[in-house]
C-alpha cells in the first residue's frame, strides 16, 4: 500500500528523493513526525483486497477535512495496516487465550523508525527492531541449522541467531488517542459499510458483464 501511494502520489517526493539519493519511502517517512498521531480525524481501513472473512470488504477512508493533505493519508496508511494487525493479534489472543506482553517487528516498515513508533503507539505495547528486517529468512535459516543439528534446540538457534538493535516504548498521549480511534471508529467501519460494500461489489460485477 505504501509503495501504490509512493507510485500514485508522490512524484515531487520521487525527484526530491533522487537529489538527495534516498528511497521515496525515506523521505515520506520523515514526513510522517510533520502529522500529530490519529491524522487529525483522518481513519483508514486498508481493505485493499478480499480477505477470506470478508470477501467483499474494500478500503476506506474517513474524516476528510480541507486541512488534510496528502500526507496525512500516508500516516493514516501506516496507522491503518497497524489497526488491522491490532485487530488480527486481538483475535490471536482470543483464540490462543494468551496475553501478547510484546511485539518484534520486520519487513520493509521496519527499516523506519517513525513506523516503529507509531506500530509501538497503536498497540500500546514494546516493540523490538531486529537487526535485520528480512526476519523470514533467519527464520528458515533457523529451521535449517535446526534440522542439520547445528543447534540442538530452536531456542538455541534463537539465541544465536537473533539481535536487535532497538526498543520502541509507547507514547502514552499518543496510544490515549489511538485507543479512541480504534475502538469507537475502526471497528465499526466494517459492519457499518459492508451492506454498501455488497451493492459496490454487485455493480462492479454488473459493468463487467455489459
Amino acid at each position: 500500500m505504501l509503495k501504490w501511494f509512493t507510485k500514485e502520489f508522490a512524484s515531487e517526493e520521487n525527484i526530491e528523493a533522487q537529489i538527495e539519493h534516498l528511497a521515496p519511502e525515506e523521505l515520506l517517512n520523515k514526513k510522517l513526525l510533520e502529522i500529530s498521531p490519529g491524522c487529525d480525524g483522518l481513519v483508514l481501513q486498508p481493505y485493499w483486497g478480499p480477505g477470506l472473512k470478508r470477501p467483499l470488504a474494500k478500503g476506506a477512508i474517513l474524516g476528510f477535512y480541507d486541512t488534510h493533505t496528502k500526507f496525512h493519508v500516508y500516516r493514516a496508511i501506516v496507522e491503518g495496516i497497524a489497526y488491522a494487525l491490532k485487530e488480527g493479534l486481538e483475535s490471536i489472543e482470543k483464540h490462543g487465550h494468551l496475553k501478547i506482553k510484546k511485539l518484534t517487528i520486520s519487513g520493509g516498515g521496519s527499516r523506519s523508525e517513525a513506523i516503529c513508533q507509531i506500530t509501538s503507539d497503536v498497540f500500546g505495547l514494546p516493540v523490538y527492531k531486529s537487526t535485520t528486517y528480512e526476519n523470514g529468512s533467519i527464520g528458515c535459516a533457523m529451521s535449517l541449522f535446526y534440522s542439520l543439528g547445528v543447534y540442538k534446540t530452536l531456542d538455541e538457534a534463537y539465541k544465536n541467531m537473533v539481535s536487535y538493535q532497538k526498543v520502541f516504548y509507547p507514547n502514552k498521549q499518543a496510544n490515549k488517542k489511538y485507543q479512541i480511534l480504534y475502538k469507537k471508529i475502526y471497528k465499526k467501519i466494517y459492519p457499518s459499510l459492508k451492506n454498501i460494500y455488497k451493492e459496490l461489489s454487485d455493480y462492479q460485477h454488473n459493468l463487467v458483464q455489459k
